[in-house]
């Protein structure tokens, strides 16, 4: 009894001693693909069909979902997915990697962090170094 009782306090204190973060969602409203002989509705090139408005549809392959919403100027694809994504952090790693196959917003990721251990995320020089990086191997040399 007192073993089991040893083995249930050191699961526990390890357990407490790595904390998970949850890093946040992130929603954004982009102009919806529409096409001329659907006027009314929001294409999804991931779903490869039409939504209603206020219909909302998974982005798989990708972690997140969208809804058609009716705008001011139109329709607006609002997507919502896991946010940013942090860089490789020496004492983080994925906590729930059965999930990440599921539906939003169970697939997004989520870490945990030994002690004194911390999520990094990329600056905006970073983000924009890496576009950049990204758009110059599109186009090839010059």
């Amino acid at each position: 009894m007192k073993f089991a009782l040893a083995i249930c306090v050191c699961v526990a204190v390890v357990y407490a001693q790595n904390k998970e973060v949850v890093p946040e969602t992130k929603t954004r409203d982009l102009p919806a693909d529409v096409l001329r002989d659907f006027p009314g509705s929001c294409y999804a090139s991931t779903a490869c069909r039409m939504f209603q408005v206020n219909q909302t549809w998974p982005l798989t392959p990708f972690c997140g979902r969208a809804t058609c919403v009716e705008g001011p100027n139109g329709l607006i694809e609002r997507v919502e997915d896991c946010g940013m994504r942090p860089k490789k952090s020496a004492g983080c790693k994925v906590s729930n990697t059965e999930e990440l196959q599921g539906l939003f917003p169970f697939c997004c990721p989520k870490y945990s962090c030994e002690p004194g251990a911390e999520l990094v995320f990329p600056t905006d020089e970073e983000l924009k170094e890496a576009a950049e990086a990204r758009k110059s191997a599109a186009l090839g040399p010059q």
